[in-house]
Order: structure tokens, then C-alpha cells, then sequence
């Protein structure tokens, strides 16, 4: 089977040319077709210079698939326009990645792991999809690639369609190729994985010895029972399991843990819910509160909060001694905020 260019790292690459054309032919060839692939989508040999014979090699045992961009909406934000875009597979498969202004001049990417989802959020567009497969490392990859070339995002989050480690193998593959030195050379810190609570997998994450990756907790209720009827699927390990887990993530002490709260008005904003977050958050260290305004999708379990009800739960939240940061909406009217991505044509868009 070819070699996918965007799921190798430029040292795996070279180890593979090194086979293929002998030591002396192999390693600084492959250097070069590693950082065309992932830096600008770009696979073409012979614009290296290489003939006929060699060329053809490269070609028979690498290949590069980038998916095709089937439609793009776009919403001016504060610092820049939100880009939404819908990505279709070889397969038919679609996902939609967003890229996001963060102001001082800063554009996040954020990706999708997953065609659809098994975990079933309620409040969540893609959950509705149910899983459809995982996504490739190489699948990955290609969003990053293909948002570089119009603007290298500065940061990577993976908050698109799907539970990243519910696509371990996918997931740690990419992030071998995303802070690879020698291509798109992302430092951990501006890499953050959002995650339901795969407790085991957070363990993996641990086990990489990565000081400084970012990690979040899509948490919504710090109730059992509320958080099952929240997100069914997500419960298979106990509130008191995935808070170990994230004490033990933890490998730097100054390092910043996420916990992200989806705001559904009359759901989960009560003071006994903020209550239970603080109880749930004293034990993890440094963390910050993602207040996350709930972004309704074609069947919403509630409406949108109002500017005083985000306030008043910023508020208690605080008041509970609590470091809060408060989600900006962004991307709403184009379905591209959190919690509305489902891989659909987005409205308006005929082609």
C-alpha cells in the first residue's frame, strides 16, 4: 500500500525513500517531497528534478489526497471572517472544519477527527449523525493543510466533528506529523484536544510525555444523571474517573486544563449546577471554565441564552472562585459555531 504523505513524518518518510532508492538517493529527496505535501498540499516530483524512472517510483509507492472542498460559507467576525468548509473524501465521506480569528492577528483551525459521532449530545449537531467511520491520520492532516494554504492557522483544536480519542490511533498519528520539526512543526501548546471524558484515553495522551498539550473536558453537567440525559453516550466512565484522570494528565504544574460548559437556559445554568462544577473542578489544579453559549442546530433542545443569563452564570460561576472565560459566538449564521457542525450543505449554497 502507498505511503500517505500526510500521515508520515519527514523521518519516516526518509527511512521509506531509503529503501526504495539506497541510502545516498533516498533521505534528501524525501525531505523535500515531506514538507511540499504537508506545507502546501503539493506532491510533484518531477518539479524536483528528479527523471523519468525516479519519479515514477516516488509516485507508484507515495500518494497524496487532499479532499475536496464542496462548498465554503464565510461570516465576518471581529478580527476576520469565520470560514466554514464542508471537505468530501474519495469515499463520499464529509466533514466541515472552521477556521476561526482569535484577534491580535491569531487564526485557530478547528478540525474534525470523525464523520459523525457515536456520542450522541443532545445539544450537538454531529451527534445526530451517529458514527459514520474515523477519519484517517493522513484525513487530519489534509484540513491543516489545505486552511495553510491561505493562512497557517497559529493554533489547531480539536473541537470539530467527532470524539478525538475515540480515533486514538488516527489522532496520535497526526499529532506525530503536526509537530514534526521538519514540516508544519506545531508546538504542543498550540495543539488542544477537547474530549468527552475518554478516560483511557486521556491516559494515552499522558503516556506521550507532552508537557504542554493542551486538553479539555466537554463536561455540561457535573450531575450524573443530568449529564446522561445531556450526553447518553458519554457516560460509560464515572464523573470521579475522568476527574482522576485529568489530575493525572496534569505533567506540568502551571499548565491550564479546560472544562467546557455548553450554556442551555433552564437546563444547566442553576446554582446547584454551578455548585457541583466547582466541586468538580477544586481538585484538578489550574483550570479555566469555557462558557460555551448554546449554538441551537435543526433540532434544538433550547434556545439560545440571552447576554443577562451568560452573565448572571459567568457571575456565579465566579463567585463559586472560579477562573471563567466566556466563548465568544462566532459563526452562528453559517452553522459554524460550537456545537452546529453536521457535515450539510450549508444554507444558502446551491454548488
Amino acid at each position: 500500500m502507498p505511503v500517505d504523505l500526510l500521515a508520515t513524518t519527514a523521518a519516516a518518510l526518509a527511512a521509506h525513500a531509503n529503501g526504495w532508492f539506497g541510502v545516498e538517493k533516498g533521505a534528501g529527496v524525501a525531505a523535500k517531497v515531506h514538507r511540499a505535501a504537508v506545507l502546501t498540499g503539493e506532491f510533484d516530483p518531477e518539479a524536483m528534478g528528479l527523471g523519468h524512472a525516479a519519479s515514477a517510483r516516488w509516485r507508484s509507492e507515495a500518494t497524496l489526497a487532499l479532499p475536496q472542498v464542496t462548498a465554503e460559507r464565510r461570516e465576518p467576525a471581529d478580527h476576520g471572517d469565520v470560514v466554514k468548509r464542508l471537505l468530501q473524501f474519495a469515499d463520499g465521506a464529509a466533514v466541515e472544519s472552521v477556521a476561526l480569528p482569535m484577534g491580535h492577528g491569531r487564526l485557530s483551525l478547528c478540525v474534525s477527527t470523525q464523520v459523525g459521532c457515536a456520542r450522541a449530545c443532545t445539544f450537538c449537531e454531529t451527534g445526530r449523525l451517529g458514527l459514520v467511520r474515523n477519519l484517517t491520520a493522513g484525513e487530519i492532516t489534509a484540513q491543516v493543510t489545505l486552511q495553510c494554504r491561505e493562512r497557517r492557522p497559529d493554533s489547531i483544536v480539536f473541537m470539530g466533528m467527532g470524539e478525538p480519542l475515540d480515533n486514538l490511533p488516527g489522532l496520535l498519528e497526526a499529532l506525530a506529523v503536526l509537530t514534526d520539526r521538519n514540516g508544519l512543526g506545531y508546538a504542543q501548546e498550540r495543539l488542544t484536544i477537547c474530549t468527552v471524558g475518554h478516560v483511557p484515553g486521556i491516559a494515552a495522551l499522558r503516556a506521550l510525555g507532552w508537557k504542554r498539550l493542551g486538553l479539555a473536558l466537554s463536561l455540561n453537567s457535573a450531575d450524573e444523571a443530568r449529564r446522561a440525559e445531556l450526553m447518553p453516550n458519554s457516560v460509560r466512565y464515572p464523573l470521579a474517573e475522568i476527574q482522576a484522570a485529568l489530575v493525572a494528565f496534569r505533567q506540568r504544574k502551571n499548565l491550564a486544563l479546560g472544562v467546557h460548559w455548553c450554556l442551555l437556559p433552564g437546563v444547566n445554568d442553576g446554582e446547584r449546577d454551578a455548585a457541583q462544577l466547582a466541586e468538580f473542578v477544586r481538585p484538578l489544579g489550574r483550570t479555566f471554565v469555557h462558557v460555551i453559549p448554546y449554538n441551537p442546530g435543526t433540532a434544538p433542545i433550547a434556545r439560545a441564552p440571552s447576554e443577562d443569563e451568560i452573565v448572571q452564570w459567568v457571575a456565579r460561576l465566579r463567585a463559586h472562585g472560579l477562573a471563567v472565560r466566556r466563548r465568544i459566538t462566532k459563526g452562528r449564521s453559517v452553522m459554524a459555531a460550537c456545537g452546529q457542525l453536521g457535515a450539510a450543505r450549508p444554507p444558502g449554497v446551491t454548488s
